[in-house]
Order: C-alpha cells, then structure tokens, then sequence
C-alpha cells in the first residue's frame, strides 16, 4: 500500500543546491503508481519533475515518503517472461566488464530473480545478491543464489570492504536519496573496487528527441541522471569515473512488444518489426543515452 506522507524541500538530492526549476508538471495519479514490469498507457506519468541548475541533476519532487517500502510486496509475472533477453544483455555487458576485473566477491543491487548473478557466476564470479522483493528473492534462492534482504546502509555495516565489484542494473533512478545509498556502495566495495550500473541519460539525444515520451519517464522512477550529474555524484562519494559506454540489449519480440505497449504507434511498429524477429528471433540495440556506467573507488567517506 502506498505511503501518502510527502517528503518536504526541493533541494538538489545529489549536490544540495536549491538552485531549482520545475521541468515537468505531476500528472501521475498515485492511487495507480506501479511497480511491475507491465507497461500501460499510464506508466509514463511520474510526480513533478525539477531540475537542479547546478550540477542538471533531474528528479522527482514532491514524492511519496519510504516509496522503497513497496518493492518488497511486488510480484511481477510479466518480467519472468523476459529472462532471456536478461541472460544474453548480462553476457554482453560482462564481456566489457571481465576486461577491468574477470574475477572476485560481486553484488548485483536489486537482483530480482538473479539472472545476471547466475552469469556472473559461470563466468567466475563470486557472488551475491540484494532484493527488497520477497517474491524475486525467493525466486533467486531458488537458483542457489545467497540474497540479502537487507538496506544497503545495514549491509554496508554488517560488510565493510567485502565486494570486488558491485552492480546495479536500472536500480538507481528508483533510489529516493542516492548520494546516501552511494556512501554505502562505498563502504562495502574494497579499495580500488568498481561500481558498475545502467541508467538513461535524461540530456541524451533521444530523450530529447522523444520528450514526455521517453521510456525512462516512469511513476516508480524518480531520479534521472545525466552524464554531469552522475559524475558529480561519483566525485562526492569517493568514486572515480572510468568509462561510460552504452549498454546492450539483447531484445526478443515479446520483450520489444511489452515496451512498445505504452506508446499509442507501438503496436505499428511491431508490425513492421513482426518478420524480420522471424528470421532473426534476437536483436542487439545499442542506444544513445542507455548509459553503461563505470566507476573506481579511490577513497573511502565517512
């Protein structure tokens, strides 16, 4: 059930600034926020966005307080349906990532089922998960995986300077303060460890080209990045950036068509795409703005 008490101030969640303008008006209804991977006509609509002056940071303001709560009771059919396309986007980005650290202690934040992990692991990787879902935890512990239900601020002190690697795919634009959440990633990667995540990059060319249509405009997102903001984040929590490339996708028709749903022109596009994943069942997309993110950890912060 959704928490209806509003968080109070329109300060810039990654720099502090108060240097503010509102960039898009609410018009999301939050008796029909969702949290699943079904896409409706309705999952673009998000709270007020603003836009921090100082360091172009987007987000969401007012939100709902501890909207994190409502992960833990998700249960999401339509995104089991999808795994495939998971494993082969996981081998494709792990390909990039072996290069800078092939093996060691790995965490994947918001692992959901563990389809990554379990790629991780044929590759070498030690590894383990984080999932607020009791629902996709189960599912992962199924498959032999060790998930923590935990905050990442009672992990960080539980493992100090445990993982060689940390991972969070389309995890950090759901974070309600990520400036806290990175000083923990922080405390729980070992010196010279990497942090690797996927976001949108909300100045990118087709989030300007598509506008309120952008896939990233979401009700459950509330942080949007850009390539300045997110380095500035790494610059205040002890990172250094080291390379952002553009994450792969692996796309199968299902997982093409359950994205394109919320666009009123979708269900044309497939039928145009409809036989060409006849003769080729997978597509790579490679897409400006899907960001591939990478940073090393050159100091710790209190």
């Amino acid at each position: 059930m959704l928490l209806f008490s509003i968080m109070k101030g329109n300060i810039c969640p990654i720099c502090g600034s108060k240097n503010i303008k509102q960039w898009y008006p609410a018009n999301l209804d939050p008796k029909k926020l969702r949290f699943t991977y079904e896409f409706t006509q309705e999952t673009g609509n998000t709270f007020c966005v603003v836009r921090c002056l100082n360091c172009t940071h987007v987000f969401c303001s007012p939100i709902p307080k501890n909207i994190y709560k409502n992960y833990k009771d998700v249960i999401d059919k339509e995104y089991l349906r999808h795994a495939q396309s998971r494993i082969l986007s996981a081998k494709a980005v792990l390909r990039i990532l072996s290069k800078l650290k092939s093996t060691g202690r790995l965490l994947d934040v918001g692992c959901a089922t563990g389809d990554f992990l379990i790629v991780a692991k044929e590759l070498g990787y030690t590894i383990e998960g984080l999932e607020l879902s009791r629902w996709s935890s189960e599912i992962a512990k199924k498959k032999g995986i060790i998930v923590c239900k935990k905050s990442l601020k009672l992990l960080a002190k539980q493992f100090s300077k445990k993982y060689d690697v940390i991972t969070l795919w389309g995890v950090i634009e759901h974070l309600e303060n990520p400036k806290e959440e990175m000083r923990y990633l922080n405390h729980l990667l070992k010196p010279g460890g990497l942090l690797v995540l996927w976001t949108g990059d909300v100045d990118g060319i087709i989030s300007k080209i598509l506008g309120r249509r952008w896939w990233y405009w979401q009700g459950q997102h509330i942080q949007y990045f850009t390539h300045k903001s997110l380095n500035c984040l790494a610059k205040l929590s002890g990172f250094k950036h080291i390379a952002t490339k553009r994450y792969i996708f692996a796309t199968t028709y299902d997982q093409l068509n359950n994205s394109l749903k919320r666009f009123w022109f979708g269900k044309y596009i497939m039928m145009i795409l409809k036989f060409g994943f006849i003769i080729k069942p997978i597509w790579y997309l490679s897409l400006p703005g899907e960001m591939l993110w990478i940073a090393r950890k050159i100091r710790r912060i209190n």
